[in-house]
Formats: structure tokens, sequence, C-alpha cells
């Protein structure tokens, strides 16, 4: 029987999916959302403690989930086939635990990807323009660390920064400005680069005069590109946009929103329900129906033998069989989840978000992404640290990770250490683990999907989410050409009710008080405005 029909259906509630969900809804479709998990966001998704051990032990059962009987394939009929789809979800992999009794453990929000959002990008304007940021509250990442000849120091980021470094001699903070400054406008100063344009930006920076320091900073923390194999214009690139985002809303570029990442997913499926869109958790689908004559997908069929008629269709990548995936060669990447009791960098105030790059241990190897959140983020319990370890894998994720683990913490829990690692933050509880990198499969690598299927993958290894934001776009644009992408909702506020009354400015990014903006969401995020960023 057929539940309904609809004009667009997602199936699982991950980020890209979440935002196509709202925008279609925006532009007034009719969009079904099923997932066959019991919470919203999928990989992108943040639990409590004990919500995250009980995500563990469900992946950890190694039990196809899938009924034996696929009585399903009883409703295609004569002119239709089926493409099934994967009841078992494989995208996390070599999971590693070991813990010590931690309490308040709904005190925690425990991120399965970790990101920050840059103050200015694709991300950052699609939540004020679709006034999704009025659903969330962020915090502005307070510093930027680095890890050099063994030990973490602060970089030195905006204009006052440098300028009141202790570690930076004068000769050494002219040097730094001045490359600073160049790098805001590289491409009006082609002379400057272009002989180095097939160099990495690492030899680049050794033609600069800059002091090894300096290069280190630049390199590591500031552009956050790979040693080896980043270009100088990547570099130069990624140098710009970091300067870019600085004093927008704070002193560094980074925003990073309240009880976790997995608030992000779920502020967009509110969108989406605010204008009409269903969402069914804990329902599993069993297999797109294809028509024969037209190859189009015409239904899914439900765990309840329910065929739900659509015109559009979203597939999360974990969705798809084994079948299907054939000829899809995916990357992974690996993570470690931490709680700490200090912090990797002490100082006056404990409240401290901090993101610190650590160099590649040794040749071959990726440098290692670490996201230190403090209980302010309402992300962990007070006196504890939440420390997100990321990198592409190489290996398993404990193999690529625990290296850098040993050189930041101590995982001694016994009383007696040596001096130095009693110095270092003790690790109270920590998990590695596997999560596949789907955003550089080309459609074409799926086998036998029709044109109106569309595929969204799962998180990707890069730090912001402006990869989601771009695959959504594309997608919602493939679908309905016509129509504008996640347009501002009307609010009432915005109404002109007499001429003499002046317009309200629209609304901005809701952070926090600590970090909330000078500048109005009309101001930031028009064309042609020059802001000069505070370095």
């Amino acid at each position: 029987s057929t539940l309904a029909f609809f004009s667009t259906a997602c199936v699982i509630a991950g980020l890209p999916e979440s935002i196509i969900a709202a925008a279609c809804a925006r532009s007034g479709q009719r969009v079904l959302h099923v997932d066959s998990r019991n919470y919203y966001g999928g990989n992108w998704a943040s639990f409590s403690f004990s919500g995250l051990l009980s995500w563990i032990k469900e992946n950890q059962q190694k039990a196809d989930l899938s009924d034996e009987c696929e009585d399903w394939r009883k409703l295609i009929l004569e002119d239709e086939e089926a493409i099934a789809l994967s009841s078992k979800d494989k995208t996390i992999q070599h999971k590693i635990t070991y813990s010590q009794i931690v309490r308040e453990g709904r005190r925690f929000n425990i991120d399965l990807v970790s990101k920050l959002l840059y103050s200015r990008g694709l991300f950052i304007d699609l939540l004020i323009k679709s006034n999704v940021s009025r659903y969330a509250e962020f915090k502005n990442a307070t510093r930027v660390l680095a890890f050099r000849q063994g030990r973490v120091e602060q970089v030195p980021c905006s204009r006052a920064d440098v300028f009141n470094s202790r570690q930076l001699t004068m000769v050494e903070k002219r040097m730094l400005m001045k490359f600073l400054t160049f790098c805001l406008d590289y491409e009006q100063h082609p002379e400057e680069y272009q002989e180095h344009e097939s160099s990495t930006f690492a030899e680049f920076l050794q033609t600069r005069k800059l002091t090894p320091s300096l290069q280190h900073f630049i390199l590591h923390s500031i552009a956050m590109v790979a040693e080896t194999d980043s270009s100088t214009l990547e570099g130069l690139q990624a140098t710009k946009k970091f300067l870019q985002c600085l004093g927008r809303y704070g002193n560094t570029p980074f925003l990073f929103p309240l009880y976790g990442q997995g608030e992000i997913p779920q502020c967009f499926c509110r969108l989406c329900a605010v204008f009409g869109g269903i969402y069914c958790l804990r329902h599993a689908v069993r297999c797109l129906v294809l028509d024969r004559a037209s190859g189009r997908c015409k239904a899914i069929v439900d765990q309840f033998g329910q065929r739900i008629s659509a015109n559009y269709f979203i597939v999360e990548d974990s969705y798809l069989s084994e079948s299907t995936c054939t000829n899809v060669c995916y990357r992974q990447i690996s993570r470690a989840v931490l709680i700490t009791d200090q912090s990797v960098l002490n100082t006056d105030s404990e409240q401290q978000v901090s993101i610190l790059t650590v160099p590649p241990l040794e040749p071959g190897r990726a440098a290692v992404r670490v996201i230190e959140l403090c209980s302010s983020t309402m992300t962990c319990m007070k006196d504890t640290y939440l420390v997100h370890l990321t990198c592409p894998s190489t290996k398993t994720a404990r193999e690529d990770l625990e290296p850098v683990v040993q050189k930041l913490f101590n995982l001694n829990t016994e009383k007696e250490t040596e001096n130095e690692e009693l110095q270092k933050p003790r690790v109270l509880w920590a998990v590695y683990f596997n999560m596949r990198d789907s955003s550089g499969v080309e459609r074409s690598s799926y086998a036998g999907l029709p044109s109106n299927v569309y595929v969204c993958s799962g998180p990707d290894s890069a730090l912001g989410n402006d990869c989601a934001v771009k695959q959504a776009e594309t997608i919602f644009r493939e679908m309905f050409p016509a129509e504008e992408f996640c347009p501002p909702p009307p609010n009432p506020e915005d109404i002109i009710y007499d001429e003499d009354e002046i317009e309200p400015e629209e609304s901005e990014l809701n952070n926090s008080p600590e970090t909330k903006p000078e500048t109005s969401a009309e101001e930031s995020s028009s064309e042609g405005v020059s802001e000069h960023p505070q370095f």
C-alpha cells in the first residue's frame, strides 16, 4: 500500500540531507525524512557519555539486523525492480575503548565528527541567510596552539596578539606582520610568488626571510596545510582565509556550537519541520522501487512493507548496498575522543576552546588536528576537558593517533609517574575509531542508480562544513533549478506596518554574550563591504 506522495524523500538525517530537506520544505515541497537510527545527525551526531557507550555497543554488534525473510520483495510489480538498501551501517570500524569511571555522564555531549565553523564562508552565510542560527548558540574558539620541539605554545593570531607576544622578538613580530599583510592581498602581487607556484608552501616560506618558528606557526597553525604536498597557492589561499575570518566574532577565526556539532543538523531539521517536513526516526527503508520503463525511482518500501512515493530521493552513502558500491574506493578518517583532567596548555583561565595542529611525527603520516573543549561549551562536566583528535587514516585510528596522545597526555592512571608525565593532562577515558570518508566519491562510481536518486556523503576530514553546504546546494539546484536555496524565512519583526517605521536589521548569529558580533548580519554578509581583519 502507498502511504503518501512526497516531492522529496530523504533517507537518514545527516548534515547535507538536513540542509536539503530544509531547503526543499522552505521552497514549498512536501518532504519526508526517514532514518533507521533513533537519533538525528547520522555520523554528525553528538551523544551524552552513556549515549556514546550505547552507540559503541551497537556498532560492535556484528550481526546484520536485516530481516531474513524479504517479504518486501513481494511488493515489487512486474514492471518494476528493486535496489536493496543496507540495514547495517559499516562506516565505523576499529573501535577500541578503555575507561575509568566517569560520573555525571549526562553533562557530556560528544561529537562523532570534530569540526569548527570558520566565521566567514559558505556555512556561516547559510546560517545567517536561512536564519537557522536562531536555533543554536555559538562560542568563539579562544586560542590557536602549536606543538613545536616537544612543547605546546600559543600562536599569536591578531595584531594585538603579535605585539603582546613574549615568545617573539621585535624582529620576528615585524617579519610576521609583513608576511601576513602580503597574504591578505597576495593576488595583487603575483611577482612575489609566481616563481614558486610549482613549489610547496613550506619551500616558499623558506624564501621569505622568516625564522623557523614563524615558518612553523604559519604552516601548521595558520594555513594548516600539509608540509609535503600543499602548493604555494594552496598555502596562500588558506592563510588568507584564516586572516579574513579574524575579528568578526572574536580573537580567532573559529566558532563552536554549544552542546556540540550534532546541534547543527538538528537546527536544519527544525527548519524543515517548521515548514511542514515530516520526520520518522527508528524507521528503516528496505529498498528503492524502480520503474523499468523510465528507469526512474518511483517509491521506497519501508520496514512495514509500505510503499512511499516521491519525485526525488536523497540517500546517505552508508545506506547503499555493497553491490551498488562495488566500484567505490573510500578514504578513512582516524578519530579519537579523550576526557582529560586539565588543559594541554594551562593559563589563568580554565575556560579555553583550543585548536592545535601536531605535525607528522614521522614521514608518510598526516598532521593531527586536536580540538580541546572546556566545560563552558556544554560538552563536558566541570574540571574536565573533552579532546578530539582527527587525521586522514593511514592505519587504524589507534595506530595513527596514539603516538600523538602519548606526546601530549599522561596515559598512566597509577599515582607513581615521572615528573614530566605529572605535568601532562591525565587521560580519564578514551575511544578510538575509524570513520568512512565518502566525500570524494563521484556519482558515476555507484552502480545502477536512477537519475532522481541523489547520494550524500558522510563527514569529511576538513575542519569546516563548506563541503556539506556545496553538496546540499548542488543537489537542491539539480532538483529545483527555479527555486532559491534556503531563502530567509518570513520574520514578523521585518514587516513594515507604517512608512514612518524603520526597518529592523536582519538578525545575526545567535552568539553567546562573550562573542556577540559588533556588525549586523546585513553588513557582515553583503558583498562589497570591506572589513579589515584584526591581525
